[in-house]
């Protein structure tokens, strides 16, 4: 049986903390929610019931956001069904973090994932057939000045 664990988030000061589910506590072994979507470390025993309200997360609430859809409104709703986060509606200085950062984080779906991954791999492989046509153009020029010189060597230039 899982529980909901959290670790404070350095890089804030101490102001938030990052929320997932674990038997035990230990990190390496917990599945939770951040700007790439759903975070599995290890290996976690869920019910049926906790496995399936982490498939239609990302369809029913959509991409992460720090402030309306962050990682302890993920825990709560794999554990019990219903999104909540003390951080962003108990405590304001939180919440105005919160709102303020996710104006400027990145957040992806998985679907943004998929995408992002096949942007990356169109855009290496245009930059592979740039490469081969520099090197094409660099090896007919070099032979070009090898053709020319030695025709000149033969007297024939």
């Amino acid at each position: 049986m899982v529980n909901i664990y959290n670790i404070q988030i350095d890089y804030t000061l101490g102001i938030a903390r990052h929320y997932y589910l674990s038997k035990d506590g230990d990190f390496n072994s917990s599945v939770g929610w951040g700007p790439t979507g759903v975070e599995w470390y290890g290996s976690v025993e869920l019910t049926k019931e906790e496995l399936k309200r982490i498939h239609q997360y990302t369809n029913t609430f959509g991409q992460y956001n720090i402030h309306s859809n962050n990682c302890e409104m993920f825990a709560w709703y794999v554990k019990t069904g219903k999104q909540y986060s003390g951080q962003t509606q108990e405590i304001r200085l939180t919440n105005f973090g919160a709102a303020l950062v996710s104006l400027v984080q990145p957040v992806h779906t998985v679907s943004s994932i998929k995408y992002l991954e096949i942007e990356k791999s169109i855009a290496d492989n245009l930059q592979a057939n740039l490469e081969q046509v520099k090197r094409n153009k660099l090896l007919e020029e070099q032979a070009a000045r090898d053709a020319f010189w030695a025709r000149r060597d033969a007297g024939l230039s």
